[in-house]
């Protein structure tokens, strides 16, 4: 055997299209190529012979062939069956007239070193050395014929009936139910207790805006400006002037508007605050965001600079907020950090989460639940 897949290994191309065309005598042998009895089928002009003998430069098979086939070159089908699938290989043969007694063509490759090589060595490597067996005109994999052997040492590693293998599998299946039900239970909870504010929030000082009175032309606007000056004045359309004073000795926080800027009534100029005031949040909520925080949600703020910081509302502000809002309108509101924030962060756009405590909103579900059911009492 070793001497056969030593001459497998050594194809020698003895023909090509430009050489002539093999004698009768060549087309009946292989030279000192063997031939390996295998399992194959040779389709010429649609018709399919069944295949005696293969090497690596030629192909001997059974079927009645047209005549005037013999002696030329002609494009061949050589085809290996297996379960359920098949492999095909078109190589260029010359046909030789076989045994016309016994019914036989025999066919010498052209190019035996063409793309067809790899495929056709590797088959007959495999047939040769055990790893494919002939059954019933199909090439089946030894390996096929082991598995039962190998299936029957199985309940060596068997502990009580379950097999490591189904250890495994059903340890995969329930790290993946796990990590679903994980990633369910999160966005669950996002759903039902978090809630992101959309709008612009930022951290502000906690003071008040001086807003313009009338529409018209900022005449002048004075940052500096103690208690009681002038803090900015507003040329009006039909050219007085209004000024507005501070109010106290105050922090002007920045982003104050500039003078010869155009402004409408109600427009914020500049926002004051005493020089002792805490920095708060600033930002506005819908209806249901000022009842989470009033019911002691609390609000997970996101610096820029990728600090995180805890604020809440501050109740004495809730009074003022109820009997300003409107439906369907956002609501400013002021959190205070509980840790507290520079100065130099004001004007900082910041990310706010309103979340709320889950054990919380449960109790109140069920306090809510059971006072209904007392009053229908």
């Amino acid at each position: 055997m070793t001497e056969v897949l030593a001459e497998l290994e050594k194809p020698k191309a003895t023909a090509s299209r430009s050489a002539p065309l093999p004698s009768p005598a060549d087309l009946a042998g292989h030279g000192e190529h063997p031939v390996i009895r295998i399992p194959f089928n040779v389709v010429i002009n649609g018709r399919s012979f069944v295949g005696n003998g293969l090497s690596i430069v030629g192909a001997d098979a059974t079927g009645l062939i047209d005549p005037q086939l013999h002696g030329r070159v002609q494009v061949v089908m050589l085809v290996f069956n297996f379960p359920g699938y098949s492999i095909s290989l078109p190589v260029d043969a010359a046909i030789g007239a076989g045994s016309p007694e016994a019914g036989t063509v025999s066919l010498r490759f052209l190019e035996p070193t063409g793309p067809h090589l790899p495929q056709l060595r590797y088959i007959l490597n495999a047939y040769v050395g055990g790893d494919l067996a002939g059954v019933d005109g199909l090439i089946r994999s030894a390996d096929h014929f082991e598995a039962p052997r190998a299936s029957a040492a199985a309940p060596s590693h068997a502990v009580g009936g379950f097999t490591i293998g189904q250890g495994l599998r059903w340890g995969a299946i329930a790290a993946v139910g796990l990590l679903l039900a994980g990633f369910v239970g999160v966005k669950l909870y996002e759903r039902l207790f978090v809630s992101p504010v959309t709008g612009l929030s930022t951290v502000s000082l906690d003071g008040m805006d001086l807003r313009a009175i009338s529409p018209g032309q900022l005449d002048f606007v004075n940052a500096d400006a103690k208690k009681g000056d002038i803090a900015f004045a507003i040329r009006t359309t039909s050219g007085e002037v209004l000024a507005v004073s501070m109010p106290c000795d105050c922090v002007v926080a920045p982003g104050s508007a500039q003078s010869g800027s155009t402004v409408l009534a109600g427009d914020t100029v500049m926002t004051v605050a005493p020089s002792d005031a805490p920095v708060v949040i600033s930002t506005k909520v819908d209806g249901n965001g000022l009842r989470m925080l009033a019911s002691g949600a609390h609000a997970d703020v996101h610096l820029p600079d990728g600090s995180t910081t805890v604020a809440t509302l501050n109740t004495a502000d809730l009074p003022g907020l109820l009997r300003g809002n409107t439906d369907g309108v956002a609501i400013p509101v002021s959190l205070v950090p509980q840790t507290p924030l520079p100065a130099t962060s004001v004007g900082t756009p910041v990310e706010v989460l309103i979340t709320a405590d889950p054990f919380s909103a449960v109790g109140r579900f069920f306090s809510f639940k059971g006072q209904s059911n007392g009053a229908q009492k």
